[in-house]
């Protein structure tokens, strides 16, 4: 005895449109779709295995099904859900990885803008102690000029005249 099923049973069944099931029949090889004596389109048992492959539902309700097919079947779906999100975290990772070479790219240019930084700074410390070098030289050459000055002003007219 042959199982065959129409689309409009397939539909009830996997729980999809008439139309959705309709559409995936059309595009079946002919060895999973032939007529039935009234020419509806029908699905042979070939073909409804592949259905159940397709959308991982079972048609053969009254064929009993083993503890292993449905443990095997309970694996397949964990394991799909936990590639899922494998990929998922994989991704985010890829993601977090972009981000941080991102990061380590600006801390770079903070580096760099830092080293600059530390530079203009030494530089102008050096500049600084060098005015400040400079004052105090110009400041005992003043003084040593004044303190002239001073000399020169309590000599007489004539000392001063004559250079004595």
């Amino acid at each position: 005895m042959s199982v065959e099923k129409t689309v409009s049973e397939l539909a009830d069944i996997l729980g999809v449109s008439r139309q959705a099931i309709n559409n995936r029949v059309k595009s079946f090889p002919s060895k999973f779709v032939e007529k039935n004596e009234k020419g509806v389109t029908v699905v042979n048992r070939a073909g409804l295995i592949e259905l159940e492959k397709i959308y991982k539902k079972t048609i053969f309700e009254d064929e009993p099904v083993s503890e292993e097919t449905k443990q095997r079947e309970l694996m397949e779906i964990l394991v799909d859900e936990k590639n899922a999100e494998i990929i998922r975290l994989y991704e985010q990772l890829k993601s977090k990885d972009a981000q941080i070479l991102a990061k380590d790219e600006q801390i770079r240019v903070k580096d760099v803008q830092i080293s600059e930084k530390d530079k203009q700074l030494d530089q102008q410390q050096q500049l600084t102690a060098k005015a400040l070098s400079d004052r105090d030289s110009l400041k005992i050459e003043l003084d040593a000029a004044q303190a002239q000055v001073q000399e020169n002003e309590t000599k007489g007219f004539w000392a001063r005249l004559f250079g004595k």
